[in-house]
């Protein structure tokens, strides 16, 4: 787990109600439930609810307001499922640290880092309520697997095109991730 001191002032308790903001809230940990808790304006938990495993929740909310969240145990195994399994975290934009607050206003300025004009372009969106933007909830950071990651890194070259990519002899899992990606990121 990451700490807070690179997010700058991060008050735990929500500011104002002005910005309205939509976010879905993934819960990709090892197993088990989440709870999902609001930090209202004294600062104090407010339960919004579980999120299965594998599952999502949508929630409007503001720039200014905190989450964190908890692993949900089973009475039959919650000593052990603590050992296992620990706390859990929200997935921030930046490498992927993982801290056990979320605020979209952060978030957002974690991400406008980037200096990537597609993505300020979509937070510009968020910012105004036309995108959702999907937090992930773990308990321990999980990289891209290496599909993934040669598939990224190929997909960004201008040489590699959905007809070049036969040619370069691939195995098969790959070159296809390859062309989904292409198709989602050139779709022209």
């Amino acid at each position: 787990m990451e700490d807070l001191e690179d997010l700058g002032v991060l008050q735990m308790k929500s500011q104002s109600s002005r910005d309205r903001v939509k976010v879905l809230f993934k819960n990709e940990t090892s197993k088990g439930k989440v709870k999902l808790i609001w930090l209202n304006y004294q600062g104090d938990e407010v339960d919004y609810g579980l999120i299965g495993h594998s599952k999502a929740m949508f929630m409007n909310t503001f720039l200014t307001h905190p989450w964190v969240c908890r692993l949900e145990k089973e009475d039959d195994d919650a000593e052990e499922e603590e050992e296992e399994y620990g706390e859990v975290f929200f997935q921030w934009p930046d490498s992927g640290k993982l801290r056990p607050v979320f605020e979209a206003q952060k978030f957002v300025e974690k991400m406008w880092q980037e200096n990537d004009e597609e993505l300020q372009n979509d937070l510009q969106h968020f910012l105004n309520g036309q995108l959702r933007m999907d937090v992930i909830i773990r308990n321990k950071y999980s990289p891209p697997s290496l599909v993934d990651y040669v598939a990224n890194i190929l997909t960004d070259q201008p040489w590699v095109t959905l007809d070049s990519v036969a040619s370069l002899e691939l195995p098969t899992t790959l070159s296809e991730q390859i062309k989904a990606d292409i198709l989602k990121k050139r779709p022209d």
